[in-house]
């Protein structure tokens, strides 16, 4: 199993290139930084900087979405930054969340399987020297481009259909649904579905689980430097019902989530975060029980990596470089 690390770049651009550094000392195999342009710093900025300053370290965007960026802006980019760091780019695309909701737009305008396909489709064939169709009715294609890029292609899903979307049409698929063996097992029959209907199987793609994770000495502020990320993890649909109770919180959490508070450690609507949704949705804890925890998805068939995603920090709770460095001599060390 590969561990990757998610950054939500909303501290200044030179912290976040230091903390990829970081992460590529202590081996983590990818840095996937997050596209929500209103609450963070810009994407394509954030990964040039990042490529200039790293060697070995994978990057891309976790995840890219179509209502902020035209296809053919973001396969321009990602062929750009190719040039910059080629073997080295990876591309993660999803519906989006917070992006959309920053921009007035609901989840379920934008959470439809056909506009993740339709990005898709539209990436490959660019990416490929293709000419694409735009909404504008006029075909395009990237015309500087020489030769096509060899850029692994994510789909981000949560949902039954979505899954089924991801394992049909991506190299990999990311997986964000909960942190619990039980609830990923159906989802990754969802992705197994997907990849048999284009003629391929579980074992073809590169899956990954995107895990919100905290972990300290203190258990509790671990726990509750957690709860943002959460929350936001709540706002996505799962491929199971789960218990009334449970449904009820995750319910609650959606009507005062705040998404100009995005993934912050202080945010507001993380009081609304029970204990049991941390356990259920994050790998959070002393690094005893994020050690566990992660010896439980090991165990998953079909898992390939673990994507961390720890909290934006914010004055009274736990930096990412701590968090960073002690999930890998704790952790990752131990799993390996």
């Amino acid at each position: 199993m590969k561990f990757d690390v998610a950054v939500l770049a909303s501290e200044p651009l030179p912290v976040v290139v230091r903390q990829v550094q970081l992460a590529e000392r202590l081996g983590y195999d990818t840095v996937w930084i997050t596209d929500t342009h209103l609450v963070c710093r810009e994407l394509w900025v954030t990964l040039a900087a990042c490529a200039a300053a790293t060697s070995r370290i994978r990057l891309g965007p976790g995840v890219t979405v179509p209502h902020s960026r035209h296809v053919s802006v973001t396969a321009s980019a990602i062929a750009s930054l190719h040039e910059l760091a080629p073997g080295r780019v990876v591309i993660g695309v999803g519906t989006g969340g917070s992006s959309a909701q920053t921009m007035g737009l609901r989840l379920e305008q934008v959470g439809r399987v056909a506009t993740l396909e339709a990005m898709a489709t539209s990436l490959r064939r660019l990416l490929a020297g293709e000419r694409v169709r735009f909404d504008t009715g006029i075909e395009g294609r990237l015309a500087w481009l020489t030769a096509p890029p060899s850029i692994p292609l994510y789909l981000a899903g949560s949902g039954p259909r979505m899954l089924q979307a991801a394992g049909r049409l991506g190299d990999g698929v990311i997986v964000y649904a909960t942190v619990r063996p039980e609830v990923l097992a159906p989802a990754l029959d969802c992705v197994a579905v997907g990849a048999k209907s284009a003629g391929r199987t579980l074992a073809d793609l590169d899956v990954a689980l995107w895990a919100p994770m905290s972990i300290g000495r203190d258990r509790a502020l671990a726990r509750d430097h957690a709860r943002g990320r959460v929350a936001s993890a709540c706002r996505h649909p799962l491929p199971v019902r789960l218990t009334e109770e449970d449904e009820a919180a995750i319910r609650r959490v959606r009507e005062g989530y705040d998404a100009y508070q995005h993934a912050r450690a202080a945010s507001e609507h993380r009081a609304l975060v029970p204990d049991r949704l941390v356990d259920l949705m994050a790998l959070a804890g002393t690094p005893e029980d994020v050690r566990e925890q992660v010896r439980q998805l090991h165990a998953v068939p079909g898992l390939s990596r673990v994507i961390i995603f720890p909290q934006a920090p914010e004055a009274g709770f736990i930096a990412r470089e701590t968090i960073l460095t002690m999930f890998a001599e704790h952790v990752m060390a131990a799993v390996a």
